[in-house]
């Protein structure tokens, strides 16, 4: 609906269509001071900048199921296994479970800012991983590596 009616609108009438759709909360616009993108409701992160909403750089996101410090512990295991691999080192990593819960190292969510790409992790990551408690529905583990 939203790309369909800014379509329809010329450039002019445009804007006034964003403005009415960011005051009716579906879009939201980034507040990075060089990005400025208009984002549907449902994204969590900027789809021109890969920042959260408030323009800061991509978080942590520690599920009530773990705790801040096995974050802690599995981004200096991230940021060696890059390293290692000789490949660029991304934003932040996402960890999705299983259907059984648990927390797994295939199908991870590399974030190179407004890009991403899926990524299989070798054992070692995976160890890290397994030592986590099970997750819970709907529970994502995202761990941020520009620190």
């Amino acid at each position: 609906m939203i790309e369909k009616a800014l379509r329809a609108a010329n450039e002019q009438q445009g804007e006034v269509v964003r403005e009415v759709f960011r005051a009716a909360g579906l879009l939201w616009q980034c507040k990075g001071c060089d990005c400025l993108f208009d984002n549907t409701a449902g994204r969590e992160l900027c789809e021109g900048c890969g920042r959260q909403r408030n323009g800061h750089r991509i978080a942590d996101r520690v599920p009530p199921s773990a705790h801040p410090d096995d974050v802690a512990a599995l981004r200096p295991l991230l940021q060696a296994y890059f390293t290692d691999q000789g490949t660029p080192l991304p934003d932040a990593v996402t960890f999705e479970k299983d259907f059984d819960n648990d927390w797994v190292s295939y199908g991870a969510t590399l974030h190179y800012g407004p890009r991403t790409e899926l990524h299989d992790f070798n054992d070692c990551v995976e160890e890290a991983l397994d030592a986590l408690d099970r997750a819970e529905p709907g529970e994502d583990l995202r761990v941020a590596l520009y620190r």
